[in-house]
């Protein structure tokens, strides 16, 4: 009876803590370029974005980009809500924080982070309370959903290319087995002693 053995299938390096700050430099470089290219000043939210959503995985980095694009719309609508119609004022702003987390935390539930809503509710209702007026919430509002759409695409067009480079590095030795670069990125190098151990 012939034994059939299986190659196991490599797994995906983690990156080190020089390729995450390698991508997240990449990424805020990316936003910054663009939105100063549109005369946007502060890019403060889109850079926030990146680097909270890069991730190890591609997998990972649509799970925080979902939850983030989510909560922040979730924080706009409610923020929006109470500023129009219960006006400017600190009552209305915590108000506004506690049903933020109520409709995140019970009925939404998209995993990840949640707190971005309340958070959200906060940034964009204390202008108009310092005196801005409701046209401060709204311009808040608008410009916070922007950058942050923003960075967290960049965030994961970055991690997807970053996991094309990783498949890319995985290499068939001469009995048969399969292994990866180190580390899966150009500026490392192969373990030429691991190969040489397989070709033996």
């Amino acid at each position: 009876m012939t034994a059939i053995i299986e190659t196991p299938v490599p797994v995906a390096p983690q990156p080190s803590g020089l390729q995450y700050a390698v991508r997240i430099l990449i990424g805020c470089a990316i936003v910054w370029f663009v939105l100063d290219r549109f005369n946007h000043p502060n890019p403060l939210w889109a850079l926030i974005s990146v680097i909270i959503v890069t991730e190890p995985e591609l997998s990972a980095a649509f799970l925080a980009f979902n939850s983030r694009m989510v909560n922040t719309l979730i924080g706009c609508a409610v923020g929006l809500s109470f500023l129009y119609l219960l006006g400017p004022h600190h009552w209305s702003i915590l108000l506004g924080i506690i049903v933020s987390v109520i409709i995140c935390t019970s009925f939404i539930r998209v995993p990840g982070s949640w707190r971005v809503a309340p958070v959200t509710v906060a940034v964009l209702m204390t202008p108009s309370v310092l005196g801005g007026g409701r046209s401060a919430g709204l311009a808040t509002a608008i410009d916070r959903t922007v950058e942050v759409l923003i960075g967290s695409v960049v965030a994961l067009l970055i991690t997807y290319v970053a996991s094309l480079v990783q498949r890319s590095s995985v290499i068939l030795f001469p009995d048969g087995s399969t292994g990866a670069v180190k580390n899966a990125f150009p500026w490392d190098f192969l373990d030429l002693r691991e190969l040489a151990l397989h070709a033996m």
